[in-house]
């Protein structure tokens, strides 16, 4: 017997570990889109002019240190953002002015970018879609962990763009944090008692942990109501807006699968076909026999007449109808 045929010499690919991923696609996928951006936020980047400058950063920058004068914001707006500006981030971070303006991607396209000085936010963000999200993709699929993702990025922006209307927001809004919160509370309604390490060393459980954030929100919504805490802040709690979600998707046994089944252009075609066809189709109706006798008589005269080869179907039927009943008189 060759050595290549002994079972542990055999390349068996069904026999290799699954790679990264493989089982959880959109988890993987959400995860790899928004490393990339990250990378492209510090590499697609240009210098600041203030004439053609964010409004979001001038207002920012005059807020922050009463200037207003175009050098002086220039001057310390370098500072504070290293030089130099962000495509992707103008691009793709939540200003809601623009969205009123019709870039309306914005309500979605903002949870792929995160700052660039701090890149810790992103390192939590990702182990967090990572275990929370392969989990729930497993349990919920590929398509819907999809829409539950992107659904609790638009429900945070419009809420965002919402305290636009009314209140004066001086800096963007981005960051992957509602749909983390998102993944969270939903990842608790099912395992509320699994217990995670926080910063890898404290065991703490998941509904505790989800507990502790809904806490701090609903104090800093007390100050704002206070009056110690501005309104504008309160716009900024992306991630309460995500567990609300979250748990009204719970509550309410939402499945966006559903819906996107009525988008769906190919299965609506088929069923307009298959509609189409069946309104063209005619259904034979035999015409109803009336004074049947009459007829009798006269598909008789016929046969004396011509034969019996000379009638038709139909007048064979009238014939057999007519034997048929004769008999069940008798």
């Amino acid at each position: 017997m060759g050595s290549t045929s002994r079972d542990y010499m055999r390349d068996d690919v069904d026999s290799r570990p699954p790679s990264w991923g493989r089982d959880v696609p959109t988890t993987k996928w959400l995860i790899i889109v928004t490393v990339v951006t990250f990378f492209l936020q510090s590499i697609l980047t240009h210098g600041l002019d203030v004439e053609k400058a964010p409004g979001s950063i001038v207002a920012m920058v005059s807020q922050r240190s009463d200037i207003h004068n175009p050098s002086a914001v220039m001057r310390v707006a370098n500072r504070d953002f290293g030089h130099e500006l962000s495509y992707i981030e103008e691009w793709f971070e939540l200003d809601h002015t623009k969205v009123y303006r019709g870039q309306v991607w914005r309500l979605v396209s903002y949870v792929f970018v995160h700052q660039r000085f701090t890149p810790l936010s992103l390192v939590f963000n990702m182990i967090g879609i990572w275990f929370l999200g392969s989990s729930l993709e497993r349990m919920y699929g590929s398509r819907e962990i999809l829409w539950f993702y992107l659904g609790s990025a638009l429900v945070s922006g419009v809420i965002f763009c919402g305290f636009g209307l009314k209140l004066n927001l001086p800096y963007p809004l981005y960051g992957a944090g509602p749909c983390v919160l998102a993944l969270l509370t939903l990842f608790a309604t099912h395992f509320p008692t699994q217990e995670i390490l926080v910063f890898w060393v404290v065991p703490v459980q998941i509904r505790i942990l989800l507990w502790i954030y809904v806490a701090v929100d609903v104090y800093h919504i007390t100050q704002a109501y206070s009056g110690i805490l501005s309104w504008a802040a309160i716009a900024y709690m992306s991630d309460l807006w995500g567990i609300a979600f979250a748990y009204l998707y719970r509550r309410q046994k939402w499945r966006f699968e559903r819906f996107t089944e009525l988008l769906n252009f190919q299965k609506l075609r088929r069923s307009m076909r298959r509609a189409t066809t069946a309104r063209n189709l005619k259904v034979f109706q035999p015409e109803p026999i009336s004074n049947l006798d009459d007829q009798v008589d006269a598909i008789l005269a016929k046969i004396h007449e011509s034969g019996s080869e000379s009638l038709t179907d139909r007048e064979r039927g009238i014939l057999q109808r007519a034997s048929e009943q004769a008999k069940n008189r008798l």
